[in-house]
């Protein structure tokens, strides 16, 4: 009984899911894309063995097309042991790409490589073409037929498509580990995460005007809903939450956002009945929350960013400049479109313009604190990739919206006052004043950049006589 509830709430949750999240669920495996060609594969040994065996296709065709029982089992077996050893050593490739992926960048990317098509499909004709010519091999029969044609002829091809695919492999492999491809193709799932979490989903539903919806906000204690497992917040089903909300007469405050680790048993989610004579079926929302052991990007641009900044503070400790002010770039690159096409408020409505959603949202500030918070900080002593830093502050700047200027310009002030000041050449400070003048004048802050500029002056005298006295 409980396995087959389990399948039910398994066929259930597909069910919900959205083509993102069916194609997310599916590709993020190794093992999907081999098994259709593995299916493809057998379908194709079906119609030889058919045509071969059964039609003796084999007899109609010219002697250059045309192979013995002989020559075609010696074909087979040589090609059998060829491609088994070819996807013996993809599957080393793989797995040394997987290990300099974790050891070097992070491992949080290795779901990334797993998921590009390029991986997916050469594993998978590799895989395909190993059971066709084995599946042949075992029944081929001499008594049969004297001739074969499209057995060792489709063998052949097959073979051929395998050393085609592994040239290819390699040259995706090596592609892919140029950090500058790496990080393109990161930003580009981030982007389509930020369409499909910001823009598809969730704006359409999210207030113009804050004040409009003031008095609709609960001040009592409302009811709380409680998980049954531990885990991950994964993805949240927000659209159905909103349509049955709107079907309940609930206001749902949520307690988590996507990406939070969440203990059994606590609440959730709280909702305010406007008829407390209402039943509610609170096993309905409990499903709408899917949980698992690990953070996933589909709804999670948070968990996206973070695969940057690891990638940038491990080229900090690698000594790697070009590749930390490359990640950087990147990353404010992706704050920029946050800033253009998110609203940053919590609240969601109906199409009647009720709330019913109040997220745990997160606002511009935000974003900035995790892109750069931790690359600031293991950055505080390298004035180089700091002035970077501050230049793409500056670019930030130029490309949000004027809402979200003194983010920008708080955030440069934290940057500021974080950098470890125990001597700095004047080419140096050049660089760094110049950055935060930059800064500045596009967020408008001329005023407090002479007043920050004094605060630092004096840091830097302490610093440099301390520097001084020491040598």
């Amino acid at each position: 009984m409980k396995e087959k509830y389990k399948l039910q709430t398994i066929i259930k949750k597909y069910k919900n899911m959205s083509k993102r999240e069916k194609w997310h669920q599916i590709y993020s495996n190794l093992w999907v894309t081999p098994i259709i060609y593995a299916g493809i594969a057998l379908l194709l040994f079906a119609v030889t063995v058919w045509a071969d065996l059964k039609m003796e296709f084999g007899q109609m065709m010219p002697s250059v097309l045309s192979a013995g029982f002989q020559l075609t089992s010696t074909i087979l077996s040589t090609l059998t042991a060829g491609l088994l050893s070819l996807t013996s050593f993809t599957f080393y490739g793989v797995l040394t790409a997987l290990t300099t992926f974790a050891s070097q960048f992070s491992p949080r990317i290795l779901k990334n490589f797993m998921m590009t098509r390029g991986t997916q499909r050469t594993l998978g004709i590799f895989i395909g073409s190993f059971m066709y010519v084995l599946l042949c091999l075992l029944f081929l029969n001499g008594e049969t037929t004297s001739q074969y044609c499209l057995i060792p002829v489709t063998a052949t091809l097959l073979t051929a498509l395998s050393l085609g695919a592994f040239t290819f492999f390699i040259n995706h492999i090596v592609t892919w580990l140029q950090v500058s491809n790496m990080t393109g193709d990161m930003k580009r799932e981030s982007l389509n995460i930020i369409n499909n979490s910001l823009l598809s989903e969730l704006e359409p539903y999210r207030v113009k005007d804050n004040n409009t919806i003031v008095e609709q906000i609960p001040k009592d204690q409302g009811h709380s809903i409680g998980i049954d497992n531990s885990g991950y917040l994964q993805t949240i089903d927000f659209v159905p939450m909103i349509e049955q909300a709107s079907k309940d007469d609930l206001i749902i405050h949520l307690e988590y956002k996507v990406g939070n680790f969440v203990f059994a048993s606590t609440p959730i989610l709280t909702y305010w009945k406007k008829n407390e004579t209402t039943t509610i079926d609170e096993y309905k929302y409990k499903e709408m929350f899917h949980m698992g052991k690990s953070q996933t990007e589909i709804q999670d641009i948070e968990f996206s960013i973070n695969k940057f900044v690891e990638i940038a503070i491990r080229a900090l400790g690698n000594d790697d400049p070009k590749t930390a002010s490359g990640t950087i770039y990147e990353i404010g690159d992706l704050l920029i479109n946050i800033s253009q096409k998110a609203k940053f408020t919590p609240y969601l409505t109906d199409k009647d313009q009720n709330l019913r959603l109040i997220l745990q949202n997160l606002d511009f500030e935000d974003y900035l604190y995790i892109g750069f918070a931790s690359i600031r900080h293991y950055a505080r002593n390298n004035v180089v990739i700091t002035v970077e830093l501050l230049r793409v502050l500056d670019a930030i700047a130029r490309g949000v919206s004027k809402r979200d200027h003194h983010h920008v310009w708080d955030f440069a002030v934290y940057t500021a006052s974080g950098f470890e000041y125990e001597y700095m050449h004047h080419l140096d400070q050049k660089k760094f004043y110049d950055g935060l003048y930059n800064i500045a004048e596009t967020t408008g802050n001329k005023d407090n950049y002479k007043n920050l500029i004094e605060h630092i002056s004096k840091q830097s005298e302490r610093s440099y006589m301390k520097y001084d006295e020491k040598y």
